[in-house]
């Protein structure tokens, strides 16, 4: 089931974006100090705790477990999806589909035009699913901040 998520989720929340993130992109950056220091759960809470705005542009996948996470913002003309991920234990069993569909009827019933989403240039993966689920890279480019690590855009009009 997707729901939005609540307080009570960002324990759970926190684990998944922290895990989800040090599997993604420890090989891109190469940054252990980032990674396993600055990138942490305890962190991730803080940033949850006491924030309404944020929780009310999250989404979890919950079947009793909350196992995946997306936030998104949607505006008057596009949306953004900001973040996507899935507990790595229960990858490649359609929660991060079902996530991207929910969020995508979402934006549709809001008359919302188009969707974009940045991904890393290398994370080749995530460039696939997202090409799978009809993004077409933009070709619009920019360096993750502080890092050599580049970022391309993908649209999705709707």
């Amino acid at each position: 089931m997707i729901r939005k998520a609540r307080e009570s989720d960002i324990p759970r929340m926190a684990e998944i974006l922290v895990f989800g993130k040090r599997v993604a992109y420890r090989d891109f950056f190469q940054d252990d100090i980032g990674t396993f220091q600055e990138l942490s759960v305890w962190k991730t809470m803080e940033e949850y705790k006491g924030n309404d705005h944020r929780l009310e542009h999250t989404l979890v996948y919950d079947d009793g477990i909350v196992k995946g996470v997306l936030t998104g913002k949607i505006g008057l003309e596009e949306g953004e999806l900001c973040e996507l991920y899935v507990d790595p234990f229960f990858k490649r069993c359609g929660i991060g589909k079902e996530l991207l569909l929910y969020f995508l009827e979402t934006v549709k019933r809001k008359k919302v035009k188009k969707i974009f989403l940045w991904v890393i240039k290398e994370n080749v993966s995530a460039r696939k699913f997202y090409e799978s689920n009809g993004f077409i890279e933009n070709k619009k480019q920019r360096f993750v901040e502080g890092t050599p690590v580049i970022e391309i855009q993908y649209v999705k009009k709707l």
